[in-house]
């Protein structure tokens, strides 16, 4: 086994392999395992001095889906389908970070401790940053196999 843990590397490429084939864009009546609800979308642009010049670089005008996990679990690196409102298959998108939502602290100062889980599970409140930088919006579905 490699130092990066090649292993799940490996495991999240046939997720998301698996994804794109069972839910390409236009697509409906899928059976997904994880389904979170988004009740609010932004975009940030975070400075570097705040997250650090690689991070800020990578997340600069990225979509935050603000919402909880009504079913299964999401986790960093994971490949998702956005769905509509109408169930359609918008997007696919990869999770670029996951913050879990404990009410304690706001989401800008969990983002610059960037010392939190990247994961969360069904009942859970999370923030998702996603790869993407339009196109979701409230009321959608972030899913995943």
């Amino acid at each position: 086994m490699g130092l990066f843990g090649s292993k799940e590397k490996t495991e999240l490429k046939e997720k998301a392999k698996k994804i794109l084939e069972q839910a390409p864009v236009g697509a409906s009546d899928v059976a997904f395992q994880s389904r979170f609800s988004c009740v609010c979308v932004f975009a940030i642009a975070p400075k570097a001095i705040e997250v650090g010049v690689k991070r800020s670089k990578e997340l600069k005008n990225k979509l935050v889906v603000s919402g909880s996990v009504r079913s299964g679990s999401f986790s960093k690196e994971e490949t998702v389908a956005i769905l509509g409102s109408d169930g359609v298959v918008k997007a696919n998108a990869v999770i670029l970070d996951v913050i879990p939502d404990d009410g304690t602290l706001d989401f800008q100062t969990e983002l610059s401790a960037n010392m939190h889980k990247k994961e969360v599970g069904s009942g859970g409140n999370a923030w998702l940053i996603l790869d993407v930088e339009e196109g979701i919006e409230s009321g959608d579905i972030v899913a995943g196999l």
